[in-house]
């Protein structure tokens, strides 16, 4: 009798002893973690960890190209050129399921191939606050579109007229909310005032002149866009009701030593459109530079139009001199002489066929402030016309472009360029 008793309390034990090793595994099995890697052309290299918890991104792009630029209407000063427009790689990520997030990306076809650093922490969903170096919000909407998703093969003239790269290094916060059925995107941010790098060549290149601070307010009445689809060129998500945005911007550079505030001046290395005042004790002193932005973005079903208006003026000006001796006083009407005053419009649409080819059309015009002959920006009127074709889910596309501009008081500046490019997203 003991004999049964022990050995039925041994298979029950055994039997016990195996369900439970099997509870165990199956129960490690179920809370390991999943980490995986995928690739899609166009959308680089995807490295998911802890379920997703941590997603990173790998990718880049190219884009070879040929430029044909003809002065002052004469087809004997025609030029040719062959090159890498952009050639960017990229490492983007999001941390503690999306709490945390970063890019780093850079341009290897830039002397200075660092474009964008920064770092973002997102509360919830209505609230991030970004440190770095990034696209500024208080730029026209066009600028604030990365380079391999333009409408065009190149950036209109209003923003290749006030703004460079559009980039500048600081603190940005954005927010994002509804009010019934209309969508609103207030943006603030401070920033070095001197555009990208503005840590400088070296220990000695320090930053000039104050912060820039502003803000950006953009209304969507018809609710939001799709995804990111007011940050693309075309109508890409073929929006399935009229989707609209109104966007005013405004920034005020206090003390800037570039000719738009995105740069300043180093004295052992002085560059291009940067410039350097002083006061009547030979103390540096620089003007304050004001822009404001207009923007009204429209697509529906494929097609979008893009209407952008800004507007700078300087302050700040008395008592500034063109020498550290104090003898040389700057004009009030010369200050448009080292920087870009006036006003502009740019005018662009087009549409996206299901065949993924797309035809656009732009239109800008540009009003200087001062009646200057050496004025920085010069009355011009441009136009231009574009084709472009998307392959392999919009991962490559072929853009063809012509446009002309013509500058009214000084035709022999005229131009026209024709610019074929290609591109590869990685």
């Amino acid at each position: 009798m003991k004999k049964n008793i022990f050995i039925t309390l041994t298979l029950l034990f055994t039997f016990s002893s195996f369900v439970c090793q099997e509870s165990q595994e199956m129960s490690n099995t179920s809370f390991e973690k999943v980490n995986k890697a995928n690739y899609g052309l166009g959308s680089g290299v995807s490295l998911n960890f802890d379920d997703s918890t941590h997603i990173f991104n790998i990718g880049g792009m190219v884009q070879p190209r040929f430029l044909n630029t003809t002065i002052g209407d004469s087809a004997q000063d025609s030029k040719n050129y062959f090159g890498a427009k952009r050639a960017y790689f990229n490492f983007s990520g999001t941390l503690n399921n999306g709490l945390f997030s970063f890019l780093v990306q850079t341009n290897f076809s830039d002397s200075y191939p660092l474009l964008d650093a920064w770092a973002g922490y997102h509360p919830n969903k209505n609230l991030s606050i970004f440190f770095g170096q990034r696209m500024s919000p208080f730029n026209n909407l066009s600028m604030q579109i990365m380079e391999y998703n333009l409408q065009f093969a190149s950036r209109n003239n209003l923003s290749q007229n006030f703004t460079e790269s559009g980039r500048e290094f600081g603190i940005f916060v954005e927010s994002k909310f509804s009010l019934g059925n209309i969508g609103f995107k207030p943006i603030v941010a401070i920033t070095s005032g001197d555009g990208k790098n503005s840590f400088g060549l070296s220990s000695s290149d320090t930053d000039q002149g104050g912060v820039k601070y502003g803000g950006r307010l953009n209304i969507y009445p018809f609710g939001f866009f799709k995804g990111d689809n007011e940050f693309l060129g075309h109508d890409t998500y073929r929006e399935k009701s009229s989707k609209l945005m109104i966007g005013i911007a405004s920034s005020l550079n206090q003390g800037t030593s570039h000719k738009v505030g995105e740069g300043h001046y180093y004295e052992d290395a002085p560059t291009d459109g940067t410039f350097m005042f002083f006061d009547n004790s030979g103390v540096f002193k620089l003007p304050n530079y004001l822009k404001n932005y207009i923007d009204i973005l429209y697509k529906y079903n494929g097609f979008n139009f893009l209407f952008e208006y800004v507007n700078t003026a300087a302050s700040n000006l008395q008592g500034i001199s063109l020498n550290s001796a104090g003898s040389l006083l700057l004009e009030p009407t010369q200050i448009s002489q080292y920087l870009v005053l006036g006003n502009a419009f740019n005018l662009q649409a087009g549409y996206l066929f299901k065949s993924d080819w797309s035809l656009d059309l732009k239109y800008g015009r540009s009003y200087y402030e001062f009646e200057k002959v050496n004025s920085i920006l010069q009355n011009y009127d441009s136009m231009g016309a574009g084709i472009t074709k998307y392959f392999s889910n919009r991962a490559v596309k072929a853009q063809l472009l012509a446009s002309y501009v013509n500058f009214p008081e000084i035709s022999q500046n005229n131009f026209l360029n024709i610019e074929c490019l290609f591109q590869i997203k990685f």
